[in-house]
C-alpha cells in the first residue's frame, strides 16, 4: 500500500531563524531581547551588526560613535582580543579617546596612579571609621554590625576604584596594546 502525501502543509523558510521539526511544527528563533541576541549570535555577525547599526553598537559597548569609529573599535577589539566589557571599561576610564572620525588609545600612566592613591585614601578613611566604631560605647552587637557594614562599604568602594582606574591599564598591558614603557601600540 502506498503512503499518502499531505498536501495541506505549507512550509516557510526564513533562513537560519526557522527549522521544520519533523514536519509536525515549525520552530522560530525570534529573540525577545537584545541580551539574548548578544548571548547567542556568533562574534562575526555581532561585529557586522555593530558596525552597521549604531543602536546595537551603543548597547554592546556602552557609548555612541560614528561609523568609522565603530569600525576602528571593532578592529581594536579583534586585534587585541578584548571583550565587550573591557572596551566599555577602557572608555569609562578614559583610555579610549573618541573624536568624530578617529579612535585613539591613550595609555596614560596617571590613571592607575590616581586609582591607587584614591584607594589608599579611601582605605585609611574606612580603617579610621572601623576603629571609631570599635572604640565607641555602643553595645557589642551594634559595633559588630557597624564594622561589618563599613567593611562591606570598603570592599564595594575598593572594587569600584580598582575596576575604574587600575584594571583598564592592566587590560591594555596584558593585551599588548601598550608596551612595557607605557607607549601605545594601537
Amino acid at each position: 500500500m502506498e503512503e499518502q502525501q499531505d498536501t495541506d502543509t505549507i512550509q516557510l523558510n526564513l533562513a537560519k531563524f526557522q527549522r521544520n521539526a519533523g514536519r509536525d511544527y515549525n520552530e522560530y528563533f525570534i529573540p525577545s531581547n537584545i541580551k539574548l541576541v548578544l548571548a547567542t549570535m556568533p562574534q562575526a555577525e555581532l561585529d557586522a551588526l555593530a558596525e552597521d547599526n549604531g543602536r546595537m553598537f551603543r548597547y554592546r559597548f556602552g557609548f555612541s560613535a560614528t561609523r568609522p569609529v565603530r569600525q576602528q573599535v571593532i578592529e581594536l577589539q579583534q586585534a587585541y582580543d578584548l571583550s565587550d566589557s573591557e572596551i566599555r571599561w577602557l572608555k569609562h576610564a578614559g583610555h579610549l579617546r573618541i573624536s568624530r572620525a578617529d579612535l585613539t588609545v591613550d595609555p596614560s600612566r596617571l590613571m592607575p596612579i590616581t586609582g591607587w592613591i584614591q584607594l589608599a585614601i579611601f582605605s585609611i578613611l574606612c580603617i579610621g571609621m572601623i576603629f571609631q566604631v570599635a572604640f565607641s560605647g555602643a553595645p557589642e552587637w551594634k559595633q559588630g554590625l557597624g564594622q561589618t557594614m563599613l567593611a562591606a562599604l570598603w570592599f564595594a568602594g575598593a572594587a569600584m576604584l580598582f575596576k575604574l582606574y587600575v584594571a583598564p591599564w592592566n587590560t591594555l598591558k596584558r593585551s599588548g596594546a601598550i608596551d612595557a614603557r607605557g607607549a601605545g601600540n594601537a
